[in-house]
């Protein structure tokens, strides 16, 4: 298991998930994020998310061994998003425009 951390890509990077997984996902894909309650409900609608970017944290071989004896493995793979416009037509020009800040 690894910890994925799930961070939306603009101005303000924000950290939208952070969970356990079995899996690594790959740029390109689609990520659906679900708010649930601790009885399995949704609280509110999914968000679908396009990856652009995944950073798998891979220890070198000067790192020291971890406690316990385990062998130096991956632990942590972050994973940078931005909304899923393939869903809204017209919207794929604005989220493929340069982010840019506003000038006073």
């Amino acid at each position: 298991m690894i910890t994925l951390r799930v961070t939306r890509h603009d101005r303000n990077e924000q950290l939208l998930a952070e969970c356990l997984s079995d899996v690594i996902p790959a740029r390109g894909e689609v990520l659906q994020l679900d708010s649930v309650e601790s009885d399995g409900s949704m609280t509110r609608p999914s968000t679908m998310w396009r990856i652009i970017a995944v950073t798998v944290h891979v220890p070198s071989l000067s790192s020291g061994a971890p406690h316990g004896g385990e062998p130096l493995r991956v632990r942590t793979v972050e994973v940078s998003v931005r909304p899923d416009t393939s869903l809204f037509p017209g919207m794929h020009q604005v989220a493929e425009e340069p982010l840019s800040e506003s000038r006073m």
